[in-house]
């Protein structure tokens, strides 16, 4: 008999067959469940080692033969085992709950578990009841289930609480009387609550609460949970059921200090409620004035007005205690709500003769925007005449001299363009005058520094691998083997059709599933398609250097392709149909990927490096400046000529197209003469330059475009919530006839892919500052991802002379947007060299927020400080022209940034005494209502068209 039960136990198991063992194990007697649960492990052990074999519906395997009968061995268990812990224990097992493994249904492990004694059953509910730890456990139905079926009392576990309330409902449910009352302690309570409604009827939970408890218990609940805390979502239900029990003022009288108390911080539902049940009693003045305090404290506009408007009604008969709303009323002067700012103001004046101490308005009048704080300045202060006094703009920065050392600084540790400059600069004057000592210190400062992959790398992106690579020339000269492309490759043995073993080889290792001629072929086909692909892209030899591939492969390269031939010489870039002969050692990148001061970066530290290879440094460099700008003095340039003359030595061509870059517009007219007596071809050009003038900065043009994917169209303002892109052209100039420096004046046709020099290019040409931004703001604002700029590239702009346009205006806007105060500094050092072009600011701040991701939030305050410093009057033309292009049009939402703008810009206008209609704020102050805008619309249009 025994055998039987275990084979047909063991058989149902098997089988999947849960109806079958809901009906045969509740008719089992102890002895037979005794003998199946000694089974269970062995079967369990098992099942363990069988290999998974079930699938479910998405196709996916279950863990083990275990997971995929996890419901009939809970049944089985819970049915068998002897004691209430040990049933629990077995049913909470890890193999039994996998995440693979379905929910076991409740009904049926219920009925398989119905031969235990009431009191067996009911302590196995609770122990399962206590194990809940969050609603979505695998056991609620189940621990709900049976606590319902044995009658047990639920044990106080607020987990199970929540999960009761968060499972399928049950008519008529025997565990409501206990579980129903706790829900205003329970954690999770509220949050399994939140969908239950109010309206159009109360839902069935909410309904449940208001039928089944009694009001005074719901009262002192709700107000019980709100003083516990949680956000909106935690205690939505219980502010709904709070409306809908509505207690009455007598209800309510008891408990008006916890209502007080939740005013200040509760979250604004809650303090919506409380506020509608202390309105309504008749509170002490010091409660009044507490609870008027608190609303004027919350962030919502709403509850502040009304705090607002309680205090009003209060003072409407007892003006002597404007006192005691003192407080009140300052906590709404640093509101951000303009309306309620407005009110407070308006209260204050209203009230004004009853005010005994007027310090502590006056202190918090300094937080308003002074159009507002003007009237209770008037009113609370004797003789008072103040407008704010702007400052006055600080003096333009002089840059100071070019630091003249720099062998100790700079490379390896690129920490800035001045350092580099200045170490170039003294590595070349001492290779001429010192090389022994010069290559003492370069050894030990770069000994370390050589990267494993320098020699290695197909194009040097960075100047400071051109530096290193220029130190340890001069310290290990021809160490350097040449870019891996003009290497000589390996062993090249004649091209043959023949197969040979090492392609053998790599054709079994790459088709490991193929052997003989299929797979020889195959990888014949990859070799051919690898050839033609170095045929028709030449850069692809840069990424997978020849030398490192197998010998037939090079063989096939070399046969196909010439891959002596050079196709990243820089002089593409300029006249790619006059291809120079190929040159050896070249490490430049292609001009169409790096922009194009980088270019000429690159390859004035190129020149560098051939000239140390070829043991022809010059005595000087010519383009070292002699101020921290970058500027180069016209009289050191001749001297710097003169010792090139005298030692035999013809400067470099590229160091010299840079120096004629960093000389003013208009030197002196006598230094042409002085410049051709010194009798070099390099002097003569630099006499040509000085006779002919500075090539002029070319006119930038800025526009904006719209990327559909497909194609691209012109921006159109109609168009909302598109990101548009900013494109920065210009018009060639007349060429000066030397390459390098007509690129600079040239426009790319696309954005540059590397801008990993940018902090250099201001020094570059320190007298166009324009034409620096301009290439700065090319892909500035994109679709993708901003390009690598920093603050510092402001700064260096400030500092740069010349013209300033739509570039310059575009980087200022865009740090504005990004950095905040940060951008004040640059923006005064342009307005006092007049040279900030603000109108240009403005608009394209107003177009940056409608038209990018870019909002002008951080710029307001930011303008605001540089006004208070000195630039009121340049400030102003910004926002007027902002105002112009920011404003909400018709159909537009307006924002609270909206009035932000206004209201700044009415204080501005009052510290430059502005003048003139601005049609767009004509436009909203004309408009009916009394919303935040058209009140501060009014008021600037009131300022600006007001009588002298």
């Amino acid at each position: 008999m025994t055998s039987d039960v275990r084979t047909e136990i063991r058989n149902l198991v098997l089988n999947h067959d849960a109806e079958g063992l809901a009906l045969r194990l509740p008719k089992l007697t102890d002895a037979e469940r005794a003998t199946v649960a000694a089974e269970l492990p062995g079967l369990l052990a098992e099942l363990r080692e069988s290999p998974a074999a079930d699938w479910d519906a998405f196709g996916w395997t279950a863990d083990s033969q275990v997971s995929a009968r996890s419901e009939v061995l809970m049944m089985v268990g819970a049915a068998t085992i002897s004691g209430p812990a040990g049933a629990a224990t077995w049913l909470m097992k890890r193999d039994l709950n996998s995440r693979w493994s379905g929910a076991p249904s409740p009904h049926r492990l219920v009925k398989a578990v119905s031969g235990r004694p009431m009191a067996w059953r009911a302590d196995l509910a609770v122990r399962l009841a206590r194990r809940i730890r969050r609603p979505g456990d695998r056991i609620v139905p189940l621990a709900l289930e049976l606590l319902r079926d044995s009658e047990a009392t639920p044990p106080d576990h607020e987990p199970l609480v929540a999960a009761w309330l968060s499972a399928v409902g049950v008519a008529k449910d025997p565990l409501t009387p206990h579980l129903l009352p706790k829900i205003f302690e329970a954690a999770g309570a509220g949050r399994a609550l939140l969908n239950e409604t109010l309206t159009p009827k109360p839902s069935r939970r909410l309904a449940l609460v208001a039928r089944t408890l009694p009001r005074e218990q719901i009262i002192t609940g709700c107000v019980s949970r709100f003083l516990l805390g949680g956000d909106a979502q935690d205690l939505r239900f219980f502010v709904r059921l709070h409306t809908l029990v509505a207690p009455t003022p007598e209800e309510s009288a008891g408990r008006l200090r916890d209502y007080l108390r939740l005013l200040p911080a509760a979250p604004g539902p809650v303090a919506e409620l409380a506020w509608q049940q202390v309105r309504r009693a008749r509170l002490a003045p010091e409660d009044v004035a507490e609870a008027v305090e608190a609303m004027t404290f919350r962030r919502e506009a709403k509850l502040a007005v009304k705090g607002l408007t309680w205090l009003d009604r209060d003072l409407s008969t007892t003006p002597e205690r404007v006192t005691d709303h003192v407080t009140a009323l300052t906590n709404a002067f640093s509101h951000a709500s303009h309306e309620v700012r407005d009110r407070a103001v308006a209260l204050t004046l209203k009230y004004a003769d009853h005010v005994t101490d007027p310090a502590p308005i006056l202190d918090a009048a300094e937080l308003l925007p002074p159009a507002s704080a003007r009237p209770l300045f008037e009113c609370f202060t004797e003789g008072w005449t103040g407008d704010f006094t702007p400052g006055r703009l600080p003096e333009a920065t002089v840059p100071g001299p070019f630091p003249t050392s720099g062998l100790e600084s700079g490379p390896p540790e690129e920490i800035g363009w001045i350092d580099v400059e200045a170490w170039l600069a003294a590595v070349t004057r001492e290779a001429y005058t010192n090389p022994d000592s010069l290559r003492e210190t370069l050894a030990r400062r770069f000994g370390e520094h050589l990267r494993p992959v320098l020699y290695d790398a197909p194009a040097w992106q960075s100047p400071r691998d051109w530096c290193t690579a220029l130190a340890r020339e001069l310290v290990n000269p021809g160490e350097d083997p040449g870019p891996p492309g003009s290497r000589p490759p390996r062993r090249l043995p004649p091209y043959r059709k023949t197969v040979s073993e090492e392609q053998r080889t790599d054709a079994e290792q790459a088709f490991p599933g193929l052997s003989g001629d299929l797979g020889q072929a195959l990888y014949d086909g990859m070799v051919n398609v690898a050839a033609a692909a170095f045929q028709l892209f030449p850069g692809l030899r840069r990424i997978v250097p020849l030398h490192e591939m197998p010998d037939y492969v090079q063989e096939e390269m070399l046969r196909t392709t010439d891959v002596q031939t050079d196709p990243y010489d820089l002089h593409d870039l300029y006249d790619p149909k006059a291809r120079p002969a190929p040159a050896p050692w070249n490490r430049l990148p292609h001009p169409r990927e790096c922009a194009r001061p980088h270019a000429f970066l690159l390859a004035r530290l190129d020149e560098l490096l051939r000239a140390a290879k070829a043991g022809a440094l010059p005595p000087v460099l010519l383009a070292t400046p002699t101020r921290a700008d970058g500027h180069l003095d016209p009289e050191t340039l001749l001297n710097r000529l003169a010792v090139c003359a005298e030692s035999g030595c013809e400067p470099l061509p590229l160091d010299l197209e840079q120096a004629l870059l960093r000389i003013a517009p208009d030197p002196a007219p006598d230094l042409a003469e002085r410049a051709k007596g010194i009798g070099s071809a390099a002097a003569a050009a630099v006499a040509r330059r000085f006779e002919r003038g500075a090539p002029p900065t070319p006119e930038v043009k800025l526009t904006w475009t719209l990327d559909l994917g497909s194609r691209v169209v012109p921006y159109d303002d109609d168009v909302l919530d598109q990101r548009g892109i900013a494109n920065v052209s210009w018009q060639p100039v007349a060429p000066t006839g030397l390459a390098h420096l007509d690129a600079l004046l040239t426009a790319p046709g696309m954005r540059p892919f590397r801008r990993v020099s940018r902090h250099f290019w201001p020094g570059m040409m320190p007298h166009h500052r324009e034409l620096a931004a301009a290439h700065l703001a090319i892909g500035l604002i994109d679709r993708f991802d901003p390009p690598d700029i920093a603050i510092d590239d402001l700064r260096n702009l400030a500092l740069a002379e010349g013209t300033s346009g739509p570039a310059t205006a575009l980087v200022l806007a865009y740090f504005l947007t990004l950095e905040g105060d940060d951008a004040v500094p640059p923006l005064l050092q342009l307005a006092a060299k007049s040279a900030l072009p603000a109108a240009k600011t403005g608009h394209l701040l107003g177009l940056l927020s409608h038209r990018t991701r870019y909002e002008a939030d951080p710029a307001l305050p930011s303008l605001e400080l540089a006004a208070k410093r000195g630039a009121h009057a340049e400030v102003w033309t910004i926002l007027r022209h902002f105002l112009a292009v920011f404003l909400p049009r018709e159909g537009e939402r307006a924002r609270r940034l909206h009035t932000d703008a206004v209201v700044l810009a009415t204080d501005i206008a009052t510290w430059a005494d502005a003048r003139g209609e601005l049609p767009e704020v004509a436009t909203h102050a004309k408009k009916r209502g009394s919303t935040s805008l058209i009140r501060a619309c009014r008021n600037l249009h009131q300022l600006l068209t007001r009588e002298t």
